[in-house]
């Protein structure tokens, strides 16, 4: 915005103004994010057993602004979660390494 349009603005049009760049900057930032995830998606495809969704890889708050969103990727529930994949998943390395010696 040049210094004559912003000297020629009303507080409610620069004020719109700069809602409309705020909202333009997080599509931005959404765009990068997205491009992120379907390049994740894309690398772990591959090696996965089942089909993997974008949202599976990577879960973000504008996906949706139901329980996903309230939730926290720290809650306790989500935790416990975590911690029994990785329980399996090491001792699936257990097995392996007992087969092969």
């Amino acid at each position: 915005m040049s210094l004559a349009d912003f000297e020629s603005c009303t507080p409610s049009e620069f004020s719109s103004v700069v809602e409309q760049w705020q909202k333009s900057r997080e599509a931005d930032y959404r765009a990068h994010w997205e491009r992120t995830r379907m390049l994740a998606t894309a690398t772990i495809q591959p090696y996965a057993r089942k089909a993997v969704k974008p949202e599976d890889v990577m879960k973000f708050p504008w996906d949706s602004k139901g329980k996903a969103a309230r939730r926290g990727t720290s809650s306790p529930e989500r935790m416990r979660e975590v911690e029994e994949k990785v329980r399996k998943y090491q001792e699936g390395l257990g097995k392996m390494e007992k087969s092969q010696a």
